[in-house]
């Protein structure tokens, strides 16, 4: 899929990958978001990260409260810039228990994207 591409496309390749266990093909059709996107969103991010630490340390002049803003802070950002792509659908099931895996549609992810199967509690990664 071409990286400027914004419409929801099949990927043919995506598997589910366990190791010690045999590969099974997944149906994934996702969006890939632009860069400039991607960027833009990070950015928000950021800026809501950085308002959102500063206030808290200025209303409550406390810098252990203002670390529990500043932690959720760096993971939204880090989790909004590694998010290439949007899920549309997803549909694989597990290769060790055959249970169904859940992505749900709106998720963001980067490929390969770690999984977890409440079946049998493993974790296969969703690779293309």
């Amino acid at each position: 899929m071409p990286e400027g591409s914004s419409s929801p496309a099949a990927i043919p390749s995506a598997r589910i990958v366990l190791g010690g266990h045999p590969t099974l093909p997944a149906r994934l059709v996702a969006r890939r978001y632009p860069v400039w996107a991607r960027m833009a969103r990070t950015l928000a991010f950021a800026v809501l990260w950085v308002g959102s630490t500063a206030g808290t340390l200025a209303f409550t002049f406390d810098p252990f409260v203002a670390a529990f803003p500043f932690a959720i802070g760096v993971s939204f950002v880090y989790k909004s810039w590694k998010g290439r792509f949007r899920v549309e659908d997803f549909e694989a099931a597990c290769p060790r228990c055959g249970e169904g895996l859940l992505l749900k549609p709106g998720t963001r992810i980067n490929l390969p994207h770690p999984m977890v199967c409440y079946g049998c509690h493993h974790e296969p990664e969703l690779a293309a």
